[in-house]
């Protein structure tokens, strides 16, 4: 169980609740005392994520779990990348453009700065004077580097258009650590609000977070993705036995185009 994060100023976790007997599947994190569950939505149609404490025997009851921000909790799912869309859980692998010290990615088992990995990658290759005087493709995978005033800078490269993450669930096996991220809505939508109203219902609400695992590519040393992964957003404070839905935010330009289209686009994060 996490337990470094003080839990007096963090607002324990309140979602929708369901009964632990509508739930289908789902995991046990034992080092978190915490229940990852896949149930009936309480805000979408189809299947939800939920998150409960492990109060498993009387004994060694658990009253409260923390839940530090950036802890890692399941995958969001093994997949593919291709140029379109397809369902409502498509993942777009895009930085915007800023500040890559802010970016998290996971590298090598750990949670750590796109920064951090860049300047890795670029001190390996020496290119430093290269990156100093233009855009370089070959570095993140779909991305453009370079560097500017000693800082590291990239954007998404618009001649790549197969950067979309399509989720592929094995039907026989479908409740692993690896794809229960998969199930989580967005527990921010509302059709009526605006952008700046949906963000700040999502900073409260959404409390998961998409980061992506990132490795060198076989036979090279291009940072190319592998697959989401799922965290902790924000320190978490658990009181519930009971399951409640947590909430990924899909983004406000997703829900324009499922109101203006009828599509959905892909989810960014």
């Amino acid at each position: 169980m996490a337990t470094t994060v003080e839990s007096h100023d963090i607002e324990p976790y309140i979602g929708p609740s369901a009964s632990i007997s509508d739930m289908i599947g789902g995991i046990v994190v034992d080092e978190l005392a915490l229940q990852i569950l896949v149930g009936p939505s309480q805000v979408a149609s189809g299947l939800g994520l939920y998150l409960c404490i492990d109060d498993y025997d009387d004994e060694n009851a658990i009253e409260e779990v923390i839940i530090p921000q950036g802890t890692p909790l399941c995958g969001y799912a093994r997949g593919y990348f291709t140029d379109e869309a397809s369902g409502d859980k498509s993942v777009g692998f895009r930085f915007g453009e800023g500040s890559v010290e802010d970016k998290a990615v996971f590298y090598n088992k750990e949670l750590v700065s796109l920064g951090d990995v860049l300047r890795g990658i670029i001190k390996e290759r020496n290119q430093d004077t290269l990156l100093s005087s233009t855009w370089t493709p070959d570095i993140l995978w779909a991305h453009l580097v370079k560097i500017e005033n000693d800082e590291i800078h990239v954007k998404p490269d618009t001649e790549f258009i197969s950067r979309i993450f399509i989720p592929d669930i094995d039907e026989d096996n479908p409740f692993v650590a690896t794809s229960l991220g998969v199930y989580s809505n967005d527990l921010a939508f509302d059709p009526d609000s605006s952008e700046v109203e949906y963000d700040a219902v999502s900073s409260e609400n959404n409390i998961l977070q998409l980061v992506w695992r990132l490795s060198k590519e076989e036979n090279g040393d291009v940072l190319v993705p592998t697959w989401p992964v799922v965290i902790a957003k924000k320190d978490c404070r658990f009181l519930n036995s009971v399951p409640m839905e947590v909430g990924l935010q899909y983004g406000y330009n997703y829900w324009k185009a499922v109101e203006e289209e009828g599509v959905s686009k892909y989810i960014i994060e």
